[in-house]
């Protein structure tokens, strides 16, 4: 059972008081603007953008408790400024899954857009651009929001402050075409508070915006009839948060999630994830994936810390593909307890669609490089599964040669393309067997020189054993 109120925090009211009779003007003053309720029955979209088009700044638009606003039509809400969104109702897509296909077909919503697909499973639009590469896109948001000091705040209440995607019924079947990602917050400045996003069909938050902070975040994408294992009514794709932005900080999120808890890919500077579980099948706290179709993908400067991952396929995942170009860079995952995880710790340089046959020839010779990934106190139990409902293909999409869930670290680099990896405390058993039983699996031919020294453990196929890093007190 997920729980909301596992997650709920009392919101202090802050005021400012200026100092010494000074007559600095006061913050602008909003006005309010109610989102008007349509009807039980009925479409709130036109109210909705009606009232976001007249309170387009130095404004509070609210949707009212105890309402569920159906927003059955997409909906970008463009330039605003000064804003504050209270969300003490609840919002809804379309619970019908052909007229979500339909409208998300024909909307003129900006997409998450790619050199790639960041899930092979659930893209299916294209865009041509003149002069350019074909991209493709991974998902189009259903809400789309643009503007700059936008504050998006739920209820503090937990059965408000919800969008609710009806997602179960697209699980249930199997559908994986023509789906939608719940938002795109693209905001300079801005605030996603107490927000709650109970069964989406796949993607939840796309974050390309600058210096944004999200807290009390919470996520139910578990099927109400499945468990991890099966792939019947599998919640695929179904990521918490997607990070290509800058100065972003996520801090609080409970989540069942059936793919990445949190996502960081190709742009992102300057992200922390912090004090957070995740559980159901979570893919992991990933980087990646980067450099498909040999793209040039950049990460630099990322903390993940202090995450429970709970039934995971990983942890911790560093994910970018076979002839990938750019660079990953100060990365660091620590005080991560795992339980019941497939592996703690996955890195692969060279990833490709298994189920469309053998590893290609790396013919380009790059790979995307990794300098500066750290992975710290960790601790917990693998599970007796190296997979989960995701599996669908034959061999599964992430199969591992010599896999046998008794692997707390498996490195698959490209070689001499990985440099200053860092490991230290990992102390993760595989399941029912003691710490001693524990195994990794890593080619030291594929190190770069010098870096056994400083590793952390000793890379080989074989037994897990810690190594003293070289310069470290």
């Amino acid at each position: 059972m997920v729980h909301v109120t596992q997650l709920l925090l009392v919101a202090a009211a802050v005021g400012s008081v200026t100092a010494g009779g000074s007559s600095k003007p006061g913050p602008t003053k909003k006005k309010t603007c109610k989102v008007p309720y349509a009807g039980k029955n009925k479409d709130s979209s036109p109210g909705i953008l009606a009232t976001f088009a007249k309170c387009s700044s130095d404004a509070i638009i609210e949707f009212e408790e105890p309402y569920t606003y159906h927003a059955w039509t997409p909906m970008s809400w463009l330039g605003l400024s000064n804003v504050d969104i209270k969300l003490n109702g609840n919002l809804d897509l379309p619970n019908d899954i052909a007229t979500v296909q339909q409208k998300i077909n024909s909307t003129t919503n900006q997409a998450s857009v790619s050199l790639f697909l960041t899930a092979a499973r659930g893209g299916d639009r294209m865009l041509t651009l003149p002069l350019g590469p074909i991209l493709q896109t991974y998902a189009t948001p259903w809400f789309y929001i643009h503007g700059s000091n936008v504050n998006l705040i739920g209820s503090t209440k937990k059965n408000y402050g919800q969008f609710q995607g009806h997602g179960q019924q697209w699980w249930d079947i199997g559908q994986r075409i023509l789906r939608p990602q719940l938002a795109t917050f693209n905001v300079s400045t801005g605030t996603i508070k107490n927000i709650k996003v109970i069964k989406p069909v796949a993607w939840g938050f796309n974050i390309p915006g600058t210096n944004v902070k999200v807290s009390n975040h919470f996520v139910d994408a578990a099927p109400n009839n499945g468990t991890r294992d099966q792939t019947t009514s599998f919640p695929f794709n179904t990521d918490g948060f997607n990070m290509s932005g800058q100065n972003i900080t996520l801090d609080g999120y409970y989540g069942h999630n059936g793919d990445d808890c949190v996502s960081v890919v190709n742009g992102a500077r300057n992200i922390v994830a912090k004090n957070g579980y995740c559980g159901f099948s979570s893919h992991g706290l990933s980087i990646g994936s980067l450099g498909r179709a040999g793209a040039v993908h950049t990460v630099a400067n990322v903390l993940f810390e202090n995450w429970t991952m709970e039934g995971a396929v990983y942890a911790a995942r560093f994910k970018s593909w076979t002839g990938g170009q750019g660079w990953a860079k100060n990365v660091t995952w620590r005080n991560i307890k795992a339980l019941n995880v497939s592996t703690a710790i996955f890195i692969t340089q060279n990833y490709f669609d298994q189920d469309k046959g053998p590893r290609p020839n790396n013919t380009s010779g790059t790979s995307t490089a990794v300098d500066n990934l750290n992975f710290e106190n960790f601790e917990g139990s693998l599970g007796p599964n190296w997979t989960d409902g995701t599996c669908i293909s034959t061999p599964c999409w992430n199969y591992v040669q010599g896999g046998d869930s008794t692997q707390s670290i498996i490195m698959d680099l490209y070689p001499g393309t990985a440099t200053n990896l860092h490991f230290k405390n990992i102390k993760v058993h595989p399941y029912k067997k003691p710490y001693s039983a524990t195994t990794v699996i890593c080619d030291p031919a594929t190190l770069a020189p010098g870096e056994q020294d400083t590793l952390g453990f000793q890379c080989q196929r074989g037994p897990y054993v810690p190594t003293k890093i070289k310069g470290s007190h």
